[in-house]
C-alpha cells in the first residue's frame, strides 16, 4: 500500500509541477542517530538541476509509524523548503511559511494535486525555467541566497566530508609509516613520502570519482562503491588524465590495506550528493595541504601546492567590471594558472552574464574560448580539467561549463603580444613570488603582462604584501608604473594562511585597468589583518575582505592603502626631530658562540640581556626580573657580539624607550613600547630610544634646529614618559601601521611617526602612575581605567580626528555584521555615488528602492562598494529586504553587496537605438 501511494504521489507532483525529480538521491545525515547517507524516496529542485545545499524545493519521502517522528526533525534540519511524507495511514505535508515557522498539514490522497497548486505552494513549489526572462538558465540565475539554515548544513555538510576526507589521509599516512619519521633514516622518509604522495593522489582521484558518481555521472542507478581501483577503471575511459595517472602510477604503489582505507571513509559512508563546485575546491585544497614536503619534481607536479582559494579567485572576478567590455573582447587569461582556481573563476564570472549568447551552445562555445590559461608545467591542466569536470557535473548538463579551449604550457617571461596566440583583455593572476636576484619575480611578471593589454584592459593580481612597501627588488618602479599608467580599481591585505598551501607570508591584491581616468578618484583598500583562525577561514571559504576605506595615493607612496590614513589637523612633529633611535646589539656568529650567561666573568664587560620574549605586553615597565637567571648578562665588545654598536655602548645603560622591531603588525601592540629604568642590552629585535639633546644625536636626516618651547621645558625623563605615553595609545599604534612592513618597523618608520606638538603635561603623569604600578607589581583592574583615560588623552592632543582603526587581533567585529547579512534575502536596487567628502570617509549616495522619500543621502563608506563604482558609475547591487531607509542602511552597511556594473555600457547610440527597439 505504502509503495503505490509513494508512486501515486511521486507521479501527481510531476504532473502538477511538469518536472521530473531525482529518485533515490543518498544526502547526508541530518541527526546525531544517522549514521550513515540518508536515501530520498524523490528529491524536486529549482530548475531540476543537479542537488546541492541551495536548490532543494521538495521531497515525498515513505515512512512508517516508527520513524515518522524522526523525518520531521530530519525536515526541519535539512535546506528544503516542503517535504511530503507518506505513510499507509496519513499524507503529512511539512514546509516553512514567510516568517520561518514549520507548518503542518495532512493531506487527503484524492486532494493531493489541488494543494500542491494552491497558492501556497508558491512557497515550496520548484522554479522552473518558464520564469526566465531568457528561457535558458545562466550561473548568475543559480546564485540562491543562503538561508541560515542551508548555511548551517552548508558548514556541517563541509565539516563531515572534510573530517572524512582528512581521516582518509592520515590513515594513508599512518600505514605508511609517516608519523614516526623522526626516528626513522632518510631514505626510508624518501621512499616513504613518495608512496604517501601516490595514497594523497589516489585520494583525490577516489573523491573526485566518489563525486562523479553521487551526481549522477555513471548513470542513476550506479550503486556507491568501497573500491577506489574498480571506480577508478570504470572512471579513465570517461574522464581526463589524471585518473589515469591515479590508476596507473599511484595505485601499484599501495597496499590492498591504504585501498580499503580509503574506501571505508570515501566510499558509500559518505555522500556527495549535494556538493557544488565550489566545495570540490576546498576538498582538493584540503588534500594537498596534507601532501608531504619531501614529495616533489616533475611527476608530481599535478599536485599543485600554487592554490588560490576558491572564494578569493571569485571575489577577484566578481570586483573587475567586466562589463564595461564588449562581450567579444572578454578573454580573460591566466598565464601562470597552476590549478586552475581564477579560470573556474572566470568563467563563472563569464557564465553569469546577461549578454553573452543564450543558446546552450553557442554559449557554451564562447565560454570555452574567453577564457584562457598557461603553465609551464605539463602536468598542471590535469587538476584544472578535474575540477571543470566536477564543476559542471555539479552544475548539471543545462549550464555550460568548458575546460577553456586554449591552454598552453609556454614559459609566460617568452610570451609576447604576438605570439600568445589570443588577444586578452583582462589577465588575473597569482604569479610566482620567488625573488631572481635583486628582482622578485612578481615585478618582472607584472612588467610583462602589462605590455599584452591595451587601453581599458582589465588585470587583478596577487602579490606579496611587501609589494605595497618595499623599497628594493625593482618594486618601486613597477608600483610606479602601475600608479602612472593604470587606474588602480582596489588593493587588498590578507593575512598569512590565506593564499596557497604553505602560504606563510601575508599578501596584497591590486584590481585596475589600463589607462588613467579622466576623473581622478579614490582607490577602494580593503584588509584583514587578524591572523585568527576564524578570520583567515572566513577569507578562505567565503571571501570575507575586512575593514574597507577610501584613499588617494601617488606613484611612489603607496602609504595610505597599507593601513588607514588618519586626518591630524594640528601640528606636528616627526619622532626623529626629537628623539635618538637605535638599534639593540646583534650577537650574529659569535653570539652562538658567546651565549647569555648567570654571572659576568671577572675582567670581561657585560651588560644587562633583554628580548621581546621577556616583554609582558600588558605593562609599560621591562621588568629585568623577567629575564631568567641563567640568561641575565651578555659579554659586550667586538669579540662577543657581530653588531656591538660600540658608538652607543654607553647609551644602553641610561633609561630608555623600547620599541619592538620585529614584530608583527597583527598583534595588540605594533610599536611594543616598554620604558627601561634599568639599563638593558636589547637585542637587534628592538630599538633604542632616547631624547636627542640628551645623547647630542639625531637619526641621519632628522636633524633638529627648530626650537619647541614647551619641549624645552621638560627634564628628559618627563619627555621619556611623554613619548611612551604616546607609543602606547591606540591612535598611535594605528599611524604606526601606515606604511610599515607587516613583521617589522624600519628606524626610517619609526622616526616617521607624527607627534603632537602640544604638550599635555596629564600624559606625562598617567604614564608615570602606570609605570608606578607596573614596578610595584599592583594588580592591573579590568576595564583598565588608566589606559583609557591615556587613550582619550592622547587622541585629544592630536586633536581627536577621525580614524578607522582595524582589529589587530581577534575576530574583526565586521565579520559578525558580514556573516549576518548573508542569510537574508535580497532585492535588487539600482544606485550612483555623488560625491565623496574631502577626507574621504563619507559618500553621497542615489539608491532607487527605499522607503525614504529622498532618493540621495550621505552616507559613512559603504564596506563592500567596488573601487570602480567610486567615478559615479551606475550600479546594480543586491540590499537585504528588510532594510528600507538611509538611516537603517547606514546601521546596516554590509546590507548591500553583489555590485554589478550595469549591463552593456559600451552600446554606442546607434546600437542602443537598436537594441531598445527605438525607429528612428
Amino acid at each position: 500500500m505504502a509503495g503505490q501511494g509513494l508512486t501515486y504521489v511521486i507521479e501527481t507532483a510531476r504532473r502538477v509541477w511538469n518536472m521530473k525529480p531525482h529518485l533515490d538521491v543518498r544526502i547526508p545525515p541530518a541527526l546525531d542517530s544517522d549514521r550513515e547517507p540518508i536515501p530520498i524516496d524523490a528529491l524536486w529542485t529549482d530548475y531540476a538541476l543537479r542537488p546541492n545545499v541551495k536548490n532543494l524545493a521538495f521531497i515525498v519521502q515513505s515512512v512508517s509509524q516508527a520513524n515518522i517522528e524522526q523525518w520531521k526533525q530530519r525536515l526541519s534540519l535539512y535546506p528544503i523548503r516542503a517535504g511530503l511524507l507518506v505513510s499507509d495511514e496519513v499524507y503529512i505535508l511539512q514546509y516553512q511559511d514567510t516568517s520561518g515557522r514549520f507548518e503542518q498539514r495532512e493531506i487527503e490522497p484524492d486532494s493531493l494535486a489541488v494543494e500542491l497548486a494552491e497558492p501556497r505552494s508558491k512557497l515550496f513549489s520548484p522554479k522552473a525555467l518558464a520564469e526566465f526572462r531568457t528561457g535558458q538558465l545562466t550561473l548568475a540565475d543559480l546564485e540562491e541566497s543562503l538561508t541560515a539554515r542551508s548555511l548551517s548544513f552548508l558548514l556541517r555538510q563541509r565539516a563531515e566530508l572534510d573530517r572524512a576526507f582528512q581521516t582518509a589521509i592520515k590513515g594513508v599516512l599512518e600505514y605508511v609509516g609517516l608519523p614516526n619519521q623522526q626516528t626513522n633514516p632518510q631514505s626510508y622518509l624518501s621512499s616513504r613520502t613518495e608512496i604517501a604522495g601516490h595514497g594523497i593522489r589516489v585520494a583525490i582521484a577516489f573523491m573526485a570519482a566518489r563525486i562523479l558518481q553521487d551526481k549522477g555521472f555513471f548513470g542513476s542507478d550506479s550503486i556507491p562503491t568501497n573500491d577506489p581501483q574498480a571506480l577508478l577503471h570504470l572512471t579513465v575511459p570517461r574522464a581526463n588524465g589524471f585518473f589515469r595517472k591515479a590508476l596507473e602510477e599511484s595505485i601499484p604503489n599501495l597496499t590492498d590495506q591504504v585501498l580499503q582505507h580509503l574506501g571505508a571513509h570515501l566510499g558509500s559512508q559518505v555522500s556527495f550528493a549535494l556538493v557544488d563546485h565550489r566545495d570540490v575546491g576546498l576538498l582538493y585544497e584540503r588534500a594537498i595541504k596534507e601532501l608531504p614536503d619531501y614529495v616533489s619534481g616533475k611527476k608530481w607536479t599535478d599536485l599543485q601546492r600554487h592554490y588560490t582559494p576558491v572564494a578569493i579567485a571569485e571575489r577577484m572576478l566578481e570586483l573587475l567590471p567586466l562589463e564595461k567590455l564588449r562581450p567579444e573582447e572578454r578573454v580573460i587569461f591566466d598565464p601562470a594558472a597552476g590549478s586552475g582556481s581564477l579560470l573556474l573563476a572566470a568563467t563563472s564570472r563569464l557564465a553569469g552574464m546577461s549578454d553573452i549568447p543564450v543558446d546552450i551552445e553557442n554559449r557554451g562555445l564562447y565560454l570555452a574560448q574567453h577564457v584562457a590559461g598557461n603553465d609551464l608545467d605539463q602536468y598542471a591542466d590535469l587538476v584544472t580539467q578535474l575540477r571543470y569536470t566536477l564543476a559542471r557535473e555539479s552544475l548539471g548538463q543545462d549550464v555550460p561549463f568548458p575546460f577553456p579551449s586554449h591552454f598552453s604550457h609556454e614559459d609566460y617571461e617568452n610570451l609576447t603580444k604576438e605570439n600568445i596566440g589570443i588577444k586578452p583583455r583582462v589577465i588575473v593572476a597569482n604569479p610566482p613570488f620567488a625573488e631572481d636576484g635583486n628582482t622578485q619575480r612578481a615585478v618582472t611578471f607584472i612588467e610583462k603582462v602589462l605590455s599584452w593589454l591595451d587601453k581599458d584592459s582589465q588585470f587583478a593580481f596577487i602579490l606579496p604584501q611587501s609589494f605595497l612597501t618595499a623599497s628594493t627588488h625593482g618594486i618601486p618602479n613597477v608600483r610606479s608604473l602601475l600608479a602612472e599608467k593604470c587606474h588602480i580599481f582596489e588593493v587588498w591585505q590578507c593575512p598569512e594562511k590565506t593564499v596557497g598551501i604553505d602560504a606563510e607570508q601575508d599578501v596584497c591584491i591590486v584590481l585596475g585597468s589600463i589607462g588613467k581616468p579622466r576623473i581622478i578618484t579614490p582607490t577602494t583598500a580593503r584588509a584583514v589583518f587578524s591572523r585568527v583562525k576564524d578570520s583567515v577561514s572566513n577569507i578562505r571559504d567565503n571571501g570575507f575582505l575586512g575593514k574597507t576605506w577610501l584613499t588617494r595615493f601617488n606613484s611612489y607612496n603607496w602609504n595610505s592603502v597599507t593601513a588607514p590614513p588618519v586626518s591630524i589637523k594640528v601640528p606636528t612633529i616627526l619622532l626623529g626631530k626629537l628623539f635618538y633611535v637605535f638599534n639593540g646589539v646583534n650577537p650574529g656568529t659569535p653570539g652562538r658562540q658567546y651565549k647569555p650567561i648567570k654571572e659576568c666573568p671577572p675582567g670581561v664587560e657585560c651588560k644587562l640581556h633583554w628580548g621581546l620574549r621577556w616583554r609582558n605586553s600588558n605593562t609599560l615597565w621591562a621588568d629585568p626580573n623577567r629575564v631568567p637567571e641563567d640568561k641575565r648578562w651578555i659579554r659586550y665588545g667586538r669579540e662577543y657580539l657581530e653588531g656591538p654598536r660600540l658608538e652607543n655602548a654607553q647609551l644602553f645603560d641610561l633609561p630608555k624607550i623600547l620599541v619592538g622591531r620585529k614584530v608583527n603588525r597583527g598583534s595588540s601592540y605594533p610599536l611594543a613600547s616598554q620604558l627601561d629604568t634599568t639599563g638593558l642590552c636589547p637585542d637587534n629585535n628592538i630599538f633604542c630610544v632616547l631624547p636627542a639633546k640628551q645623547v647630542g644625536k639625531y637619526v641621519s636626516g632628522y636633524e633638529n634646529t627648530e626650537t619647541f618651547e614647551e619641549w624645552d621645558k621638560l627634564n628628559y625623563e618627563e619627555q621619556r614618559l611623554w613619548l611612551l605615553g604616546i607609543l602606547v595609545s591606540r591612535i598611535a599604534n594605528a599611524l604606526s601601521l601606515i606604511g610599515r612592513k607587516t613583521h617589522e618597523i624600519t628606524t626610517d618608520e619609526l622616526c616617521k611617526l607624527q607627534l603632537p606638538k602640544t604638550i599635555d603635561l596629564r600624559i606625562i603623569e598617567i604614564t608615570r602612575q602606570i609605570v608606578e604600578r607596573d614596578k610595584n607589581n599592583l594588580p592591573i583592574t579590568q576595564p583598565n581605567k588608566l589606559r583609557e583615560q591615556l587613550d582619550i588623552l592622547v587622541e585629544e592632543s592630536y586633536g581627536n580626528p577621525s580614524w578607522i582603526e582595524i582589529a589587530r587581533t581577534g575576530i574583526p567585529p565586521e565579520l559578525e555584521d558580514w556573516k549576518s547579512e548573508l542569510t537574508k534575502s535580497t532585492f535588487i536596487v539600482r544606485g550612483q555615488i555623488l560625491e565623496i567628502s574631502e577626507d574621504n570617509s563619507q559618500m553621497r549616495l542615489y539608491l532607487s528602492g527605499l522607503m525614504d522619500d529622498n532618493r540621495e543621502e550621505w552616507l559613512p563608506i559603504l564596506p563592500e562598494i567596488p573601487g570602480w563604482a567610486l567615478d559615479g558609475t551606475v550600479f546594480e547591487a543586491e540590499l537585504s529586504e528588510d532594510v528600507e531607509t538611509f538611516a537603517e542602511l547606514a546601521q546596516r552597511p554590509w546590507a548591500i553587496r553583489r555590485f554589478r556594473h550595469t549591463p552593456r555600457p559600451y552600446l554606442t547610440d546607434e546600437e542602443l537605438t537598436e537594441e531598445l527597439g527605438i525607429e528612428t
